[in-house]
């Protein structure tokens, strides 16, 4: 790692400026790095940029900004289209927690960059289809928030305090609160966050929700049902979810007794359905998501079918996992 250190922070020092991206429906990991780097770049006296598409129903980001805004900490964001008066010759663009192109916040931006760099911890099973300096893809490790931690370390600096509570509650929800993804090294990253400041009660107030969307995960959690005798299934109606609201219920259905991995089915909108699928570690969801032509993380994993009914997701998902 300290390899991959050494070399973003010279690209770092001899760019005009960077520019950072996560994926589509930015969650707090992606988020909390993101704005990490942000401040580990302006340390080095560069400007820096954080794209950021709507958020206009993401209610946890939103109220992130809030507690930026309120804290006075000013992020440079970025957009599809206000980019290019900030770009230059030598941008380096560094993408954050994912890999495949369609699935950046602004995936077309990569053509108009020469200097790319990508840093995530999800499965690689494909191809960059865009040109990279490098790419460090650790699967084994919690977080890129823990990634960030490290880095950090590396270059013996810290963030402000309510940057470290946003990356703090991003390891909480990718580790599902320390019960996946989880080693010492990601309590050690937890541990420095709480260190340089991080606070537990902005990080309770940052994971809170809203109270109808709670009841009506719970309804569709009490019409979930067995695959098998290790694996939990839910499918959820025509209406329009974000990625997170399944990736939450697969999370909860893991709580159950015998429920090894849960799989989660609904539509992200009126031509895309999503599979969510998640593990305590002892069945590789990955394995399933990329026969679908997907993928992820042993324990976390997903896929996206375009113009296809969530019948028929699910038909093909009961297909692969009773071994059809």
């Amino acid at each position: 790692m300290e390899t991959m250190f050494k070399k973003l922070t010279t690209l770092i020092r001899e760019s005009d400026n960077v520019m950072i991206m996560a994926h589509h429906d930015i969650d707090m990991d992606a988020f909390g790095s993101s704005l990490a780097l942000y401040e580990i770049v302006k340390s080095f006296d560069k400007n820096a940029y954080v794209f950021l598409e709507n958020l206009k129903d993401n209610i946890a980001i939103n109220h992130a900004l809030e507690c930026l805004e309120n804290s006075k900490i000013n992020i440079s964001f970025l957009d599809e289209k206000n980019y290019i008066e900030k770009k230059k010759k030598n941008s380096l663009l560094v993408i954050l927690d994912v890999y495949k192109q369609e699935m950046l916040e602004f995936p077309d931006v990569v053509t108009d960059f020469d200097h790319i760099v990508v840093i995530d911890h999800h499965v690689k099973n494909n191809k960059i289809q865009y040109p990279t300096l490098f790419e460090y893809i650790s699967p084994d490790l919690s977080s890129i928030n823990e990634i960030m931690v490290n880095y950090l370390k590396y270059l013996n600096k810290t963030v402000n305090p309510v940057i470290a509570t946003i990356m703090l509650a991003g390891i909480e929800i990718d580790t599902n609160q320390f019960n996946v993804k989880t080693t010492d090294k990601t309590y050690e990253a937890a541990a420095f966050l709480t260190k340089i400041g991080a606070n537990h009660i902005l990080k309770q107030e940052l994971l809170k929700e809203d109270r109808n969307s709670y009841l009506k995960r719970q309804h569709f959690v009490k019409k979930s049902f067995m695959v098998n005798k290790n694996m939990a299934m839910c499918i959820l109606d025509e209406e329009h979810y974000e990625r997170k609201d399944l990736a939450v219920i697969a999370e909860e259905l893991l709580k159950f007794d015998d429920v090894e991995a849960s799989f989660v089915i609904g539509r992200l909108d009126k031509e895309t359905v999503y599979i969510s699928a998640r593990s305590i570690g002892k069945i590789d969801v990955e394995q399933y998501m990329r026969k679908l032509g997907g993928g992820g993380h042993t324990t976390d994993a997903a896929a996206r079918f375009e113009n296809q009914t969530i019948a028929d997701v699910k038909n093909n998902l009961l297909n692969i996992l009773n071994g059809e």
